[in-house]
């Protein structure tokens, strides 16, 4: 045990010292701090029964903050919705559905949905992770991009029965372009000691008043052995946030990996 503790330390100072002597990449227009720290759960890998003994049994998820906008996307006017919600309960979860309330012109438009790959986000207690949510809407609509629109949106959280494959995200950097989409860069690091295929990652935006702007989430078909960094450099196509480069202070990531 004493040689096994040693060999872990051993590697958390190693990976400290090889990240800060990276080069970052140059001007970036925001830079954020790391993902949330990893908790004493994802260190027991593939060991399910010792890692749901060791936790509660009641699920719960609060939702801190919600954006909304309405715009004219590819598929004609388009409400998009996004949660920032923080698992209050005393296990780990899962969001099992979501439902987003979107009020605008004097109407209420219901969009219910599971989030994607929702199975294996698992967020434990005290952690904050994103939904984000695209409503198309008929060529009849009353609607029109840029109207004035609130959100409000209920979750329902689900006890998370497996462990879960933590990715940190860090050295986030957001660049605008024209015409009007933002690129979003950063590097992507495997917490887990099995590694990972694939990966979902959600990213909330926040200015400098901490006010919610937005999130995205982006997946990504990327083999990452355990403790295996890798950059990233995806555009944000169909985010209906303006100068989001200019306007955001700071960002909130957290990734989850997966084989299927």
């Amino acid at each position: 045990m004493k040689r096994l503790l040693a060999f872990f330390i051993i590697s958390a100072l190693l990976f400290a010292l090889s990240a800060c002597g990276s080069d970052a990449p140059s001007a970036p227009l925001v830079d954020v701090g790391a993902s949330p720290a990893l908790s004493g759960a994802d260190s027991i890998g593939s060991d399910a029964a010792a890692f749901n003994a060791e936790n509660g049994k009641t699920p719960a998820a609060r939702v801190d903050d919600t954006a909304a906008a309405i715009y004219n996307g590819t598929e004609g006017i388009t409400l998009y919705g996004a949660a920032a919600y923080t698992n209050t309960g005393d296990c780990p979860i899962i969001i099992e559905s979501a439902d987003f309330t979107f009020t605008a012109g004097g109407e209420t438009f219901e969009h219910s949905f599971v989030p994607p790959l929702a199975e294996y986000a698992v967020l434990m207690p005290g952690e904050t992770s994103f939904l984000t949510a695209w409503a198309p809407q008929a060529s009849e609509t009353a609607l029109s991009a840029g109207m004035e629109v609130s959100l409000s949106v209920s979750l329902t959280p689900r006890r998370a029965e497996a462990a879960r494959t933590l990715l940190l995200v860090d050295r986030l950097y957001l660049a605008d372009n024209y015409p009007n989409f933002t690129t979003l860069s950063g590097r992507i690091t495997c917490a887990g000691a099995l590694g990972c295929e694939m990966n979902v990652i959600h990213i909330g935006f926040y200015d400098a008043e901490g006010t919610f702007l937005g999130a995205w989430y982006f997946t990504k078909n990327t083999l990452l052995e355990g403790d295996e960094s890798k950059n990233f450099v995806v555009q944000m196509y169909g985010l209906p946030l303006d100068s989001l480069a200019e306007r955001a202070n700071s960002l909130s990531a957290i990734g989850f990996g997966f084989t299927l």
